[in-house]
């Protein structure tokens, strides 16, 4: 009969949710084809999910890093692998230049608020999280 008592102490970890990119580094690539700077954009998705559910607004021209990629809302994270990429949104491609991508699981990962996603021994991104 212990054993189906529920433990009284025990309280629900916080929700976490995602809102902000913050973009490190990136390799020197020829992204346009003007040479122009790579327009930024952000994509996450759930990995049972056959398309990209979230994406930042498009940082244009992204000079200089660090550069922040806005979510236009916070994202609840879930129980789940979820995907991420850097991608260079050229409005005249049909499909985006996918510069990085991760899989990351938001529940089991992250600490102090940040996941960091590395590339070459190099971090190259860091995702932003709250915790409500």
């Amino acid at each position: 009969m212990l054993a189906c008592e529920k433990d009284s102490n025990f309280v629900d970890p916080p929700n976490r949710y995602i809102k902000l990119a913050e973009i490190i580094a990136l390799p020197q690539l020829n992204y346009d084809p003007d040479n122009s700077p790579p327009d930024l954009r952000v994509d996450l998705k759930r990995r049972s999910a056959s398309f990209w559910e979230f994406s930042t607004e498009t940082e244009i021209n992204a000079a200089s890093l660090p550069t922040f990629a806005v979510f236009p809302a916070e994202i609840l994270a879930t129980d789940e692998m979820y995907e991420i990429r850097i991608v260079d949104e050229d409005l005249e491609n049909p499909n985006d230049y996918e510069i990085f991508y991760w899989v990351f699981h938001p529940i089991d990962e992250g600490r102090n608020g940040e996941y960091e996603f590395i590339a070459d021994g190099k971090v190259i991104m860091i995702l932003n999280f709250n915790q409500k």
